[in-house]
């Protein structure tokens, strides 16, 4: 990577890892791809992550950002206002921006006051970045609740480099546009020099919406636009393999019954085999379709009951947002009646744990499922599958991975299904369930090969060193294809 200025990361939300104010123990847990990713980038140049704190103050006390030293990284924190939080996440960022780029309409809320209230807090990131910049900096500017905001520096008069990533899925134009602000925001976009996404289909959606709302032409990994050009990359992002390893391999010397067995009452020696499913509680996820496959496969096949359990760990999300609030109450339903339609005295078909675990309690888990229920119905990339990945052992898992979510791109070698397709993904399910050990083990060496290929750090590097090209030659990540013009 060239030697440039401090590399500059802005998000929504600060991960506890980057605030001084939240303690040793907070500092110090597992935390995600993207945290660990971008704290090893800004520890490795030296640098700045600026974002929302996660307060709630009176508007009279959110003022001037505050800025603090957390090791290497300077933090520069945000507060926010209730009217801002409400409005700009909670309204816009959660229910018009997540639904559209997931490609739901249905849940797609379209408020002014709340699309008012995102540019505000946009200008706000923006006023607040600015007086903390230094020339030779290179802006990094996180995901969807941040789009205007390269252009609001823009318009401060910031020159230097501003790269940006989607870390969710870009839908189709005619989706896009739903948008009465899709031409707005699509020229707030422009402003970049490098926007990346995960897949190339995502990218190539993106091109093809600037052409059609904006005109203009597109070549290979850039849109050239009546006024500005933009180039558009392919980054998908990996997790850190090695650490998962380690903490799996914890698991196996604790001797006995793991965690996930423990938990299933036994009437015989017999070990059972489990189905695991880890998402957020989230309509993007498609638990309640993953629910009916497992129920379409008790029915199915009445032999495998009492030999098989579905765990779903589910943690809380956006638990005041009315569809998270019918997602839950959905997933409960299904759950009682699949237990109430098939429960015995000694075997409850799925356990349904609606908390949070850490990662490195997840590391376990993934160790000890037999299969590992990946079936996002959209989903940018989900890091799930690569963590169940890199956690396995000498007898490893079937990972059973939905073909919306970007990581089938590169994990052909899982079981790719549609998880629209009940019947379908049962026959998967019981293809898994009774995969030969050799036959697992290919499967799980060419899928780990790609694991621990493209990691987090990877993915990181990457994208920085496109960013930070002087003459903005050909990519090293994908150049991302587009409509001819």
């Amino acid at each position: 990577m060239q030697d440039v200025g401090r590399l500059v990361v802005v998000s929504n939300r600060l991960p506890d890892i980057a605030l001084p104010t939240s303690g040793e123990d907070k500092r110090n847990q597992p935390v995600g791809g993207l945290v660990s990713a971008v704290r090893a980038a800004l520890e490795e140049r030296g640098g700045l992550w600026f974002g929302w704190s996660g307060a709630t103050t009176e508007r009279r006390l959110a003022g001037e950002p505050t800025l603090t030293n957390s090791g290497a990284i300077n933090v520069g924190s945000l507060n926010l206002t209730a009217d801002e939080v409400n409005l700009f996440y909670s309204a816009f960022a959660n229910r018009t921006l997540w639904p559209l780029l997931h490609a739901f309409p249905n849940f797609v809320q379209l408020r002014h006051d709340a699309y008012r209230g995102y540019r505000r807090v946009n200008h706000r990131f923006a006023r607040g970045l600015f007086p903390l910049l230094r020339g030779g900096d290179v802006v990094w500017i996180q995901d969807y609740h941040l789009i205007p905001l390269g252009h609001e520096l823009r318009e401060m008069g910031w020159q230097d480099r501003i790269g940006f990533f989607l870390h969710t899925p870009f839908p189709a134009a005619e989706v896009f546009s739903i948008l009465p602000w899709a031409k707005r925001l699509l020229n707030d976009l422009i402003a970049y020099d490098l926007v990346g996404f995960h897949t190339q289909r995502y990218a190539h959606n993106f091109l093809d919406t600037l052409q059609v709302e904006i005109g203009g032409r597109v070549e290979p990994g850039v849109f050239h636009g009546p006024n500005k050009s933009v180039r558009a990359g392919v980054y998908p992002i990996g997790t850190d393999p090695a650490q998962f390893q380690r903490w799996a391999r914890d698991s196996d010397d604790t001797g006995g019954l793991g965690f996930l067995q423990r938990l299933l009452p036994r009437r015989t020696t017999e070990r059972k085999k489990v189905i695991l499913g880890v998402d957020r509680l989230d309509y993007s996820k498609g638990i309640p379709q993953r629910l009916r496959t497992f129920e379409a496969l008790l029915d199915r096949y009445p032999a495998i009951r009492g030999k098989v359990t579905m765990i779903q760990v589910s943690a809380p999300s956006r638990s005041r947002v009315p569809e998270y609030v019918q997602e839950r109450e959905r997933v409960d339903r299904l759950v009682g009646r699949i237990n109430g339609r098939f429960a015995e005295a000694d075997w409850v078909p799925v356990h349904y744990l609606y908390r949070s675990y850490s990662q490195e309690e997840l590391a376990h888990f993934f160790r000890e499922a037999d299969v590992c229920l990946v079936t996002p119905l959209r989903d940018g990339m989900n890091l799930i599958a690569k963590e169940f990945v890199a956690s396995q052992g000498p007898d490893p898992g079937v990972l059973v991975l939905s073909r919306f979510c970007g990581a089938a791109d590169t994990m052909q070698d899982a079981l790719i299904v549609n998880p629209y397709d009940t019947e379908g993904t049962a026959e998967a399910l019981r293809t898994a369930l009774s995969m030969p050990l050799q036959e697992r083990r290919e499967r799980w060496n060419a899928l780990n090969g790609h694991v621990q290929t493209n990691t987090a750090k990877v993915w990181a590097d990457t994208f920085l060193a496109d960013l930070t090209m002087r003459d903005a030659p050909q990519l090293a990540g994908s150049a991302a294809s587009g409509p001819s013009s």
